[in-house]
């Protein structure tokens, strides 16, 4: 393993941040006058460091934009571009840290993607992601502070040398408004506000964040990290199957809307369809029969809840698809079962990556 370099005046950490666009990259534009408008993926990573006061002296900066979009725009294929960046970036001798930017709509989505899909063994240096709530040249902007925050997370961890022959203690997620949140646990709480990543899994991002790691750690239904690893070679950023790999989510309200969804999804056969029920999971009772006929198509089924909190469990009102939990059912391979803890973006990737997983195992 490489080794740690504290900041001294001699020798200077060195620091790879990686710009993928993003608000924190963004810039007003000509009618935030009269509404609060800006356009994102407008700077570089190099510039954003650049405009930090003594910041672009206290380390050897790596700079690196593997592509610059909204994060709203992302796609499959820039979550394998990024994870091969990152993972050349782990292995490289070269470099001491990760900062990464990105777009604050897809947070969560990537970070949980590199969660299940970056092997544990690899994550020896710290790698933080930060972004921001307003853009680069907002009179209240956030990310020159977020990205300053993140910087000293990693001096801190670089400095005090943080048992640096176990990876778990390195910090892999999220760092904004001086709170840490792990990879797995990020999820953005609002639409508006910069504490929008303030959740009950964020802690102060300090070296005592190590104090708090138990109690930060996944549950089952997290996935474990690194997990689907070895589904991609470390420097694929393309996948083909991974790619078009359908995974749709039925909102269930009052009404046929969920019913007729899901019977148009007999015609295409997703890989698997998760159902974003009222309460916990109480699938409406019309849409059974279709849920029964997808599973015996092959189609998998996720009971999940369109409530934010609470997850949803095995039990409850529900139990009228049970005996498909068990795969095969009828020489097939779909099963039924619940989303635990995952929010409906988790779980979606989740079932993408579990099903490729049995496809190409088969």
């Amino acid at each position: 393993m490489m080794t740690m370099h504290p900041q001294t005046p001699d020798i200077l950490p060195r620091v790879a941040f990686v710009a993928t666009g993003g608000t924190i990259a963004g810039t007003m534009t000509e009618d935030s006058k009269t509404s609060w408008a800006y356009s994102s993926a407008q700077r570089s990573g190099e510039s954003l460091v650049m405009g930090i006061p003594g910041l672009l002296r206290r380390a050897q900066w790596h700079f690196e934009q593997p592509y610059s979009i909204g994060s709203q725009n992302l796609e499959l294929g820039h979550m394998l571009q990024l994870r091969a960046v990152l993972l050349r970036l782990l292995e490289s001798p070269e470099i001491d840290s990760i900062i990464v930017t990105h777009g604050t709509d897809t947070m969560e989505d990537m970070l949980y993607f590199l969660h299940l899909t970056v092997p544990s063994h690899a994550l020896g240096k710290p790698v933080l992601f930060t972004g921001s709530m307003l853009p680069s040249d907002h009179e209240q902007a956030d990310g020159p502070g977020n990205i300053s925050g993140a910087f000293e997370f990693l001096i801190q961890c670089l400095s005090t040398n943080a048992d640096v022959s176990g990876h778990s203690a390195m910090p892999f997620g999220l760092c904004m408004q001086g709170l840490f949140t792990p990879a797995h646990r990020v999820e953005k709480q609002s639409t508006a506000g910069l504490d929008a990543f303030d959740g009950p899994y964020s802690v102060l991002a300090n070296t005592q964040w190590l104090l708090s790691r138990n109690a930060l750690e996944m549950s089952e239904d997290s996935g474990v990290q690194g997990q689907f690893a070895s589904l991609f070679d470390p420097t694929a950023t393309r996948h083909p199957l991974f790619e078009a790999m359908e995974v749709p989510v039925v909102f269930c309200t009052p009404g046929n809307g969920p019913l007729r969804q899901l019977t148009d999804l007999l015609n295409r056969k997703p890989a698997s369809v998760v159902v974003a029920a009222p309460g916990h999971g109480n699938i409406p009772e019309a849409c059974v029969p279709v849920l029964r006929r997808l599973l015996l198509n092959g189609v998998s089924v996720v009971r999940a809840s369109r409530v934010i909190a609470g997850g949803v469990e095995q039990g409850g009102e529900f139990d009228a698809l049970d005996a498909f939990r068990q795969a095969p059912v009828q020489g097939g391979n779909a099963v039924f079962s619940e989303a635990g803890g995952l929010n409906l973006s988790k779980c979606v990737m989740y079932e993408r990556l579990r099903v490729l997983a049995h496809s190409l195992s088969v």
